[in-house]
């Protein structure tokens, strides 16, 4: 495609968006998509620095994750080692394909509870069931982690 009709077919977007009530910036970033093979198993990258100098970085494969926005390129770079260093040491255990399909239900989940609260008119003990239902899990998974050998020691977890 020629950059004329990339730039016509982001002109037509941004005024519809406009029409649409929105307010568009645009920010003429850079994104980048970062591939890596870990004994068959691809794990893709993609980041995007904004003209503020900021990335934001995803895991696109094997599964999404948002990992975040970092001041710079060397903080997104030592984020994806140990990301690949975290993978890398999983992959060894028997469980990965399984860990991979589990993270990937999560995310079809999060999906199917969006589809949930904005086509459904959902009932207060509904609501109070799914709340309960996720304060099970994540005690679940504290208790997982708790009766579990810690394996990954470069970095700290992030989230528990």
């Amino acid at each position: 495609m020629s950059k004329q009709f990339i730039d016509l077919e982001k002109d037509i977007h941004e005024l519809k968006l406009r029409q649409m009530g929105a307010v568009v910036e645009d920010i003429r970033g850079i994104m980048h998509y970062v591939r890596f093979d870990i004994d068959g198993t691809a794990v893709k990258y993609v980041y995007h620095i904004n003209k503020k100098g900021t990335y934001f970085l995803q895991r696109r494969s094997p599964y999404p994750l948002n990992v975040g926005t970092f001041e710079s390129k060397e903080d997104v770079i030592n984020i994806i080692q140990h990301d690949l260093a975290q993978m890398k040491n999983a992959k060894n255990s028997k469980k990965f394909d399984k860990f991979i399909e589990i993270n990937k239900s999560l995310s079809s989940i999060m999906r199917n509870f969006e589809d949930l609260y904005l086509y459904y008119n959902v009932s207060r003990v509904q609501t109070e069931k799914i709340e309960e239902t996720l304060q099970h899990l994540k005690d679940l998974i504290f208790e997982t982690r708790d009766k579990s050998e810690r394996v990954y020691f470069e970095k700290d977890p992030d989230t528990l």
